[in-house]
């Protein structure tokens, strides 16, 4: 597949503070590449910059081969982007189809293709009952959804989509998870998502690069990212009632790989085989006289996300 987004080597600072250390990543045709983080570790910055909203520091960054320091009006065409600014990405005392339609000018479409889309995406996000009111009277995931809308409109080959289901109500979210997929993947459009919901990422991206403290430290499929971890099931047992001497115990069973606190209150023991893992383990709490809470995980991309970068000490959610 064709190179659509290349990032080589993108560093941006804010005074003394380094938001991005040297970001290279690409996005092919086709392909959804989730860039997945906590808050502050660099995904809005990086999308800006994409954006043409910030001006980064140094490197190189092409979109469909257009050098985004050279061809900056041509490559805005190229792309839809949605941002967090909801509130000031529409003008309040305009309606839905006012809104829509004023973009959708300054996109360079005419009246009909306007009408076209607009009742397009009316139709599949189940918003016509909304076209007629007022921005500034909208709730928060309604106005959300006007803003997907509007990146979408000129129906673009690239979008750019930051913290996309942000407001957005269960129902809505899972619609627009739907329709970005359907997007993607049946017209070959590109999406780069930045997202701190792991299960958001997991479900649309086909690539996800993890980033920290403005690093990428790995980019890859969710499963080779959660197969980095080295075990597929964790077997967790509370800490309170559990004596080290126990602990000790049960890291020496063959099943049992190793010990990880993903959880302050828990012991987490990577197992080789669910089944095998938690009746060994079981039999050395009986032997032991030991009763705790026992609880079952399946490895997860947070897991993979500490894997890699050594740490989970900031906040995903």
């Amino acid at each position: 597949m064709t190179v659509c987004l290349s990032v080589k080597d993108v560093h941006k600072t804010y005074g003394k503070s380094v938001a991005l250390n040297n970001v290279s990543l690409e996005l092919r045709n086709g392909e959804i590449l989730g860039f997945l983080g906590p808050n502050g570790a660099g995904k809005t910055t990086l999308v800006k910059i994409l954006a043409t909203i910030l001006i980064k520091d140094s490197g190189r960054v092409e979109i469909f081969g257009y050098d985004l320091d050279k061809h900056e009006n041509d490559i805005r065409y190229l792309f839809g982007y949605v941002g967090q600014d909801t509130e000031r990405s529409a003008y309040a005392r305009l309606n839905v189809v006012e809104n829509l339609q004023f973009f959708g000018t300054l996109r360079g479409l005419n009246k009909r293709k306007i009408k076209e889309q607009i009742e397009k995406l009316a139709a599949y996000f189940d918003f016509q009952a909304n076209m007629d009111k007022q921005f500034m009277h909208l709730s928060g995931g309604q106005k959300q959804t006007v803003i997907v809308m509007r990146a979408l409109l000129h129906d673009p080959p690239l979008v750019y989509l930051d913290e996309p289901t942000k407001g957005l109500d269960p129902v809505a979210a899972k619609r627009l998870r739907t329709f970005l997929k359907q997007y993607v993947y049946q017209e070959g459009k590109s999406l780069l998502l930045t997202s701190h919901i792991m299960s958001e990422v997991e479900e649309l991206a086909s690539q996800i690069a993890l980033i920290h403290q403005g690093h990428i430290v790995v980019t890859g499929t969710a499963q080779a990212l959660k197969a980095a971890v080295g075990v597929n099931e964790f077997v967790e047992l509370q800490k309170e009632g559990l004596p080290p001497s126990v602990q000790e115990k049960i890291l020496q069973l063959e099943p049992v790989l190793f010990a990880s606190e993903r959880d302050p209150q828990w012991v987490s023991f990577g197992v080789k085989d669910l089944f095998n893992g938690t009746e060994a383990i079981l039999q050395t709490l009986r032997q032991e006289n030991t009763r705790v809470m026992m609880r079952h995980l399946t490895v997860s991309l947070e897991d993979a996300f500490l894997h890699h970068v050594g740490t989970a000490a900031e906040k995903f959610e």
